[in-house]
């Protein structure tokens, strides 16, 4: 198997919002710094901007936070050809299986995308949104159904790389790039002002618990290696922030 059998991730759950995670972070050097808690919120912001309950986000906080999600994948659908790519996937014939919703993590279950294998990987940090956008999501919140708007969508395209990045929590204000790993105790891959897109591409097993066979794995595994080698690329220089993509 190729890279890909290198990488374990992390199936999140709403508890990851807080310290539900404590891997090493590392600078752009790959040195190791400190134990800290990744993935984790900024209580003080979130109690100054009334998103607090009991020392833990609250349901306003989760609420706006899914409005925003929602705009933002709208908002990548719109300018990515993720749809397309999707699309491709399904039509490759080499047999890509998108989780069962038993086996979906946190955000493939929460994506608004309507895509079988590709969906938003980033926590959201909504708390550094301003009182007054994050009042904009909550009128928006209240308007039942209707979750998705261009008024909104621009909102999200000016402050999206502020709400993914992920923080040192022991310096909130530092604002340098360094690299976090997917799950606890793996090297570190992610860039921490990346975009992240997850695509889901199942293993199967037969009842002990064997992979089965699969006449297209090699292919697959290429075929996932040009994707992420060639989009990650072209999503950058679209976006103009840093793309990581990665498969589950």
């Amino acid at each position: 198997m190729k890279k890909y059998s290198e990488i374990m991730f992390l199936c999140c759950v709403t508890a990851a919002l807080m310290a539900a995670a404590a891997p090493c972070l590392r600078d752009q050097d790959n040195r190791k710094e400190s134990e800290g808690d990744l993935y984790r919120c900024n209580l003080e912001l979130c109690r100054e901007k009334g998103l607090l309950e009991e020392g833990m986000p609250n349901r306003r906080y989760l609420r706006l936070r899914d409005v925003y999600r929602a705009n933002m994948e709208a908002y990548l659908l719109d300018v990515l050809d993720i749809k397309a790519l999707d699309d491709e996937m399904k039509g490759s014939g080499l047999g890509f299986t998108g989780h069962s919703r038993e086996d979906c993590n946190l955000y493939e279950r929460e994506s608004s995308m309507g895509l079988e294998f590709i969906y938003l990987r980033n926590h959201l940090y909504i708390e550094y949104l301003s009182k007054e956008q994050l009042g904009f999501l909550e009128r928006q919140a209240k308007k039942g159904g209707i979750r998705v708007s261009e008024e909104v969508k621009d909102m999200v395209k000016s402050t999206y790389r502020d709400v993914i990045r992920v923080r040192d929590p022991r310096d909130w204000e530092d604002e340098s790039r360094f690299l976090y790993p997917a799950a606890q105790g793996r090297k570190p891959v992610i860039p921490n002002q990346a975009v992240v897109l997850g695509i889901a591409d199942a293993m199967e097993y037969d009842a002990t618990g064997r992979l089965l066979a699969d006449e297209h794995r090699e292919e697959k595994y290429a075929y996932l290696d040009a994707v992420k080698e060639e989009k990650e690329e072209e999503y950058a220089e679209i976006l103009g922030t840093e793309v990581y993509i990665l498969v589950e």
